[in-house]
Order: C-alpha cells, then sequence, then structure tokens
C-alpha cells in the first residue's frame, strides 16, 4: 500500500510541475483581468457564448470511455490511413514576391496571408502534437512540411483563442512579430512567453482597430471555449475580419459552432471575399463547438461569401471521422459555393476567381 501511495504522490506532483511549465501559460490577473470584468460576455468568473449550451453533450461515466476510445481507435487509424498519403507540396514563402496576394495553408487552422504587401499569420501551429500531451496525437505524416525558418517577418499575428491547436507555444515563440492581435486574456499566455506587452492587442467582441496604414480588423463572436488547462474560459475565443487597405475582406472563424453570429456578420459585413471556416474534428456529441460540413456550408451562405476555404483538418486527428471525410463532404453539399480545396503549402491567389484545385485528397 505504501509503494502505491508513493507511486500516485510522484505521479502526482510530476503533472502539477508539468502543468506549471511555461507552455501552458498564465492566467489573466491585474488590468488585464479588470478589462475582461467589463467585458459584457464575462459573467460569474469566465466568458460565455451568445446563446450559453453545454458545450458537449451530456452522457454517463461509461459512455464518456467509451468516446474516448474511439477517438484513440480513431486517431491510430487515420495515422495509419493518411500513411504516405497526404501529398503537399512547399510555396518559398521568405522569396516571395510582396506584390503578390496570396494564402498558403499550413494544414489544420494555420495559414499564412500575403495581401497588398502585408504579412498575416494566423493561428500558426508547427508542432508535431496538439494537446499537452507530448506525443500524442502527432501530426499526419507529410503535413509537417513547413518549419518556423521557413517564415518572413510577420506584420500581424493573429489568435482566434488559446487551445493548443491554435496556439502553439513552441511555434509562436520563434516567428518575427511586429504585432499580435489576440482575444480577452489571451495576451497573458503572451507576456508570460516574453512577448513585450506593447505589440499585443487584445479585442472583445465587437471591438475594431484601424492601423496607420489603413489595415483593419475586427473582432467577432464565436461559438466555442477556451483553457489550456484545467480551468476553461479565463480568457475569450472569437473569429476576426480583417480589411486590407483596398478593402478586401477575409473572414477568419476560428473554431466554433453554428450560431445566429454568422448572419448577423454578413448583414453588417458585405460583401466578404473570403470565409476560413472550421470543417473538421466535428462529433454529434460536441455538435455545439464543432460545425459538420453541412453547417460550414450554412454559416458561408449566411456570411454571403464569394468563397470558402474549409480548415480545421488534414493534420490532426481529434474525432472520430476519417481524415479525408470533412473535405469529401463540403465538396459534396457545397456545390452551388466557391470552395477553396488546396493542399497544404499550396499557392491561393486571392484575386483570381477562376483558380481552381485538385481532389488531392482522394
Amino acid at each position: 500500500m505504501k509503494f502505491v501511495l508513493t507511486i500516485v504522490s510522484v505521479i502526482l506532483v510530476s503533472v502539477i510541475t508539468y502543468i506549471h511549465t511555461p507552455k501552458f501559460g498564465s492566467l489573466p490577473d491585474g488590468n488585464r483581468l479588470e478589462r475582461i470584468k467589463k467585458s459584457t460576455n464575462y459573467k460569474n468568473g469566465q466568458f460565455h457564448n451568445i446563446h450559453p449550451k453545454d458545450l458537449a453533450k451530456p452522457v454517463g461515466f461509461l459512455k464518456t470511455c467509451s468516446i474516448l476510445f474511439k477517438i484513440i481507435l480513431s486517431i491510430v487509424g487515420n495515422q495509419e490511413k493518411a500513411r504516405n498519403e497526404i501529398p503537399s507540396t512547399k510555396t518559398n514563402l521568405i522569396n516571395l514576391n510582396k506584390m503578390e496576394d496570396v494564402l498558403i495553408w499550413f494544414g489544420h487552422s494555420s495559414y499564412f496571408i500575403q495581401i497588398e504587401g502585408l504579412r498575416i499569420m494566423v493561428d500558426p501551429v508547427f508542432s508535431e502534437v496538439s494537446s499537452p500531451i507530448p506525443f500524442f496525437p502527432k501530426a499526419f505524416p507529410g503535413t509537417n512540411v513547413y518549419t518556423t525558418s521557413d517564415i518572413p517577418d510577420i506584420d500581424y499575428l493573429v489568435i482566434t483563442h488559446d487551445h493548443w491547436d491554435h496556439l502553439d507555444y513552441e511555434t509562436v515563440k520563434k516567428l518575427k512579430i511586429s504585432k499580435i492581435i489576440c482575444p480577452l486574456g489571451v495576451g497573458a499566455h503572451l507576456e508570460r512567453w516574453g512577448f513585450n506587452k506593447e505589440i499585443i492587442i487584445e479585442m472583445d467582441w465587437h471591438e475594431t482597430v484601424v492601423f496607420d496604414n489603413g489595415f483593419k480588423i475586427h473582432c467577432l463572436p464565436a461559438r466555442h471555449f477556451s483553457g489550456r488547462g484545467f480551468l476553461r474560459n479565463k480568457s475569450l475565443w472569437a473569429s476576426f475580419l480583417m480589411e486590407s487597405p483596398n478593402c478586401f475582406k477575409i473572414f477568419m472563424g476560428g473554431d466554433g459552432g453554428y450560431d445566429t453570429h454568422f448572419r448577423d456578420i454578413g448583414k453588417k459585413f458585405n460583401s466578404i471575399d473570403l470565409a476560413v471556416l472550421e470543417n473538421g474534428q466535428y462529433n454529434e456529441n460536441w455538435k455545439n463547438i464543432h460545425m459538420h460540413p453541412k453547417e460550414t456550408i450554412r454559416a458561408a451562405k449566411d456570411l454571403k461569401a464569394r468563397a470558402v476555404l474549409p480548415v480545421h483538418n488534414s493534420k490532426f486527428a481529434l474525432s472520430t471521422h476519417l481524415w479525408y471525410e470533412p473535405l469529401e463532404n463540403i465538396v459534396e453539399f457545397g456545390k452551388e459555393l466557391k470552395i477553396l480545396t488546396p493542399m497544404i503549402g499550396e499557392k491561393v491567389d486571392l484575386k483570381n476567381k477562376e483558380q481552381k484545385f485538385k481532389k488531392w485528397w482522394r
């Protein structure tokens, strides 16, 4: 019995020590927390969605264990299915002509935008894993073709929320960044990681920042949650809409379930040129926080988007569906929309309305 207690104590101390390492970030405090408390989305010590609902479908302990077991099997199966199957290419970003208006997707929800001479990175994750567990779940073979050394100096880093598959400690620490745009509270992590607070711009829903160069960024609602450890919703989650100096509009959806905010955003911002929307890692048991491809199509229609780039797929397995299912479904359900499906690393010409992409996942 004494031996068992010793082992349990060692495990507990190890876990507590690990979750206090820098990569877990920090909780907001001081002036940052005082600003958070003034947000209309913050009540009773945490942030809330517009229409509060359970983040996941309530199930019993045995059902929860069954779901987790299926996810683990699916992750292992997807890893095997994707072995040597995920094609990619590699656009040289360092030598990219700054007058080219392009988007490069890195897999999952990470992408690079260059528009009208400005360089923007969104939710970059170049690590092999997308969770606090050092070895699980690993990126599919062939999907990690980029490293931070392949990335030029960035004008604006946009972080939609603080989950590990969107905010990666190892990646952001190595990037050269002029300004960071993120939701309320996320700056606490970034400051702990050594970023100067003067370059961090934290935003609440429905706030807008206009820079001297004419670049605008609007912080908008999303239906999701936040947290890097055991505590949830201490920082905000958001979508963003970027307007370039020449009024090219890109909606950056981040993560989240379907809700009325898409319709409201579509009414407020007429003629969104491109909507980057979550399409992957969905499951009936957490449908409130991740959209099914049919809902992604519905959201795109609500936004009145001229083109849609489906992301949150093809790099990590975080649900039970096959890795290629989200892409197969969205092109099937969204035949009346312009859906962009580039390979990882393939150049998307933002101003070319006729550009077409292969069904590379087949």
